[in-house]
């Protein structure tokens, strides 16, 4: 019995997966070819979302005692909560959910863009979003900052088609950089410096909640692209402080090279 419990959350977690992505590759097909009914995505993920974050927290106790931090120096050591969820691919799952939620939103939302002709370069449509911004700096309780409404005057407004693009194809690479799980961590961290201006403008919609599940991206930039492109490429590419095999091989070259 204990080994088919075993197997079953050995298993479970792949399946979660790839009903994750299945699913999120049909949304985003489906919103590709201008279907509007709904196709239940959000609540699919959600609902695959809470079991993986289940099946994580068995992993977790499971493995609880050897993340436990033993015989280190640290002043304050990174608890083993955080040891798994930020830094063990136990916890990859989780993030793969999290990832089709928040990459598809913005991979649609620069999509839009693209396809609309006010998103281009004439920049007609952020001029409009700088002028409704501007519009919301009055009264005792403003919306919109003064120093930030100074920004959208002199430095967004005047290079309109600029920020256009800027946005458009911004907001494109940040959901297919999340959803390929590519650089992940940078790019969560882009589409959060977006969330942010968005609601420095006045403008809340989902905002508040996809930079909140992007910051928690950012948090787990070691893990949160396990089940993706970075599983390789963060290990070639390394850390400033600690290269990875790329710079290791070419460090290699370069030292035989100059004894030759």
């Amino acid at each position: 019995m204990a080994s088919q419990r075993n197997i079953s959350t050995r298993w479970a977690p792949f399946v979660i997966v790839i009903l994750a992505g299945a699913w999120t590759l049909f949304h985003l097909i489906w919103n590709f070819v201008g279907q509007t009914s709904d196709d239940y995505w959000g609540i699919a993920l959600l609902i695959l979302f809470v079991l993986a974050l289940i099946l994580a927290f068995v992993h977790f106790f499971q493995e609880r005692s050897t993340l436990k931090a033993t015989g280190t120096t640290e002043p304050f050591p990174e608890p083993a909560i955080g040891k798994f969820f930020f830094a063990s691919d136990g916890s990859a799952p989780v993030w793969f959910v999290v990832r089709m939620e928040v990459g598809a939103k913005w991979l649609l939302a620069g999509w839009e863009k693209i396809q609309s002709p006010a998103w281009g370069t004439s920049g007609k449509a952020i001029s409009g979003f700088v002028a409704g911004a501007l519009a919301k700096t009055s009264g005792p309780n403003p919306a919109v900052q003064g120093w930030y409404a100074w920004f959208l005057q002199h430095l967004v407004q005047p290079n309109a088609g600029l920020w256009s693009f800027l946005i458009t194809y911004g907001e494109f690479a940040v959901g297919l950089g999340i959803l390929l799980g590519i650089l992940t961590g940078i790019a969560a961290g882009f589409g959060v410096l977006m969330n942010f201006n968005y609601l420095l403008a006045g403008t809340v919609s989902i905002n508040p909640v996809l930079g909140m599940l992007g910051l928690f991206l950012v948090l787990s930039w070691r893990v949160c692209g396990w089940i993706g492109g970075d599983r390789w490429l963060l290990p070639a590419l390394g850390l400033p402080w600690k290269p990875g095999t790329w710079f290791q091989l070419q460090a290699r070259t370069s030292a035989s090279s100059s004894l030759e």
